[in-house]
């Protein structure tokens, strides 16, 4: 059976993307926070309490929960896209946060989806820093 022509089966590229890490005591609430407001803004939204995918015209924001926090991804069809969706996902962090600091820092995203922030996130210290955007 001919599978090329599903648009299911081709993988997704995008040319521009990005991806960052917050520390936070409660990510669950966090994720519904951050992605409620911008899900009307999406073509499409999926996903669960863990992490949700909203998919625009030029773009896609992954929110995932992990262990402590919030990973951020986005990857855009050009670098104006792709701030735009890193600034709706921060907006939606500080409005949620408002009483709280947040610091972050954006990193080039290489190859799949959290790859670099994963390696921030784990990396022993022999391997150089970790990721310090947290929520103080």
């Amino acid at each position: 059976m001919e599978t090329r022509a599903r648009s299911t089966i081709r993988a997704e590229t995008y040319g521009h993307a990005a991806e960052s890490c917050v520390l936070a005591s409660n990510p669950c609430y966090l994720i519904e926070r951050i992605s409620l407001p911008i899900s009307h803004l999406a073509r499409r939204v999926s996903g669960n309490e863990a992490e949700q995918t909203l998919t625009f015209d030029e773009g896609k924001a992954i929110v995932r929960v992990f262990e402590g926090g919030l990973l951020l991804w986005v990857g855009a069809s050009n670098l104006v896209v792709r701030h735009a969706l890193q600034l709706l996902l921060e907006s939606g962090l500080f409005l949620t946060t408002s009483d709280e600091r947040v610091v972050m820092s954006w990193y080039r995203s290489v190859g799949k989806p959290f790859a670099v922030i994963e390696g921030l996130l784990f990396a022993t210290p022999r391997d150089g820093a970790r990721c310090n955007t947290h929520l103080r």
